[in-house]
């Protein structure tokens, strides 16, 4: 069995967040993953963290080496780059340089190859210049990520696939929010891409995403489309994902009675933390 975390949104350096949808500790980044380091420490056998996206708050050199400083942990973090992550034109560049533990192969989109199934991560570009984030967000991927993402898939005989980006493909339900509208929806054609792409490759039975600070799992032809509250927002929950050939499954995680400190929380936006159908699933494979 592969068993793997799944967090995001730590958006180092913030002060402060600039969005949030729970009570944000953006200066308490290090006493939470000291606790999450406890519980992988007393958890054993997790073989690897993914990071979702918005690692740092805004694009320096010195805040990339902050955060390789900062995600020490015994086994290796991977990064799938957040819009907070590509602030400067030359983001892409100074990560690679700066922090490439975070990028097998030294390449932004790769594909982590596990005993059981793979997960391949690919950033969305969010304007029509790579890796850069000014004010626009219209979610996209360019035609080369296209070409080396199927060619990737097409390549691997194993049928449990987990794919990862930073923006969601859907807005959160108004049964999770009860508000009238999907809440956060992505701009554009972003849900019709991703539908495509996982009707080519039918071995994928999971999206991660991130970006709205919220959790959700929504279902659709035997797909999960998965986002993770905010990593630093209270109660401060990760994904454990579990994966053999024929089963994946989740579970969601609150570091909250671990910390140092006494959090905060809104009472008025639980939905932030989901039902518990929004919190965990379970996939069998060939098995509706």
């Amino acid at each position: 069995m592969t068993r793997f975390i799944y967090l995001a949104d730590t958006h180092l350096g913030a002060t402060p967040m600039g969005y949030n949808q729970q009570i944000p500790y953006p200066e308490r980044l290090s006493d939470i993953l000291t606790a999450l380091d406890g519980w992988i420490n007393q958890e054993g056998d997790i073989d690897f963290i993914i990071h979702g996206g918005d690692m740092i708050d805004r694009m320096s050199e010195d805040m990339v080496r902050r955060a390789s400083d900062l995600f020490q942990f015994s086994i290796p973090v991977y990064l799938c780059l957040g819009n907070h992550d590509l602030t400067a034109e030359d983001s892409l560049d100074q990560w690679l340089k700066v922090a490439p533990e975070f990028f097998p192969d030294g390449h932004p989109e790769y594909l982590l190859d596990t005993p059981d199934g793979v997960v391949y991560v690919m950033p969305n570009h969010w304007c029509a210049t790579p890796y850069y984030w000014g004010e626009v967000q219209d979610p996209q991927f360019s035609s080369d990520q296209h070409n080396v993402f199927n060619d990737a898939l097409t390549a691997t005989s194993k049928d449990m696939q987990v794919f990862v980006t930073h923006s969601p493909v859907f807005g959160l339900p108004p049964a999770q929010t009860l508000l009238p509208e999907p809440l956060h929806e992505p701009a554009g054609a972003f849900s019709n891409t991703i539908g495509n792409l996982t009707a080519a490759h039918p071995g994928i039975r999971c999206v991660l995403g991130a970006h709205n600070h919220m959790n959700m799992h929504i279902e659709k032809t035997k797909v999960h489309y998965v986002t993770v509250s905010a990593f630093v927002e209270s109660p401060f929950e990760f994904k454990l994902f579990e994966m053999q050939s024929d089963l994946l499954s989740m579970t969601t995680i609150s570091l909250a009675d671990r910390l140092p400190f006494k959090a905060d929380y809104d009472k008025d936006k639980t939905f932030v933390q989901g039902r518990m159908i929004d919190r965990s699933f379970t996939h069998l494979n060939n098995i509706s």
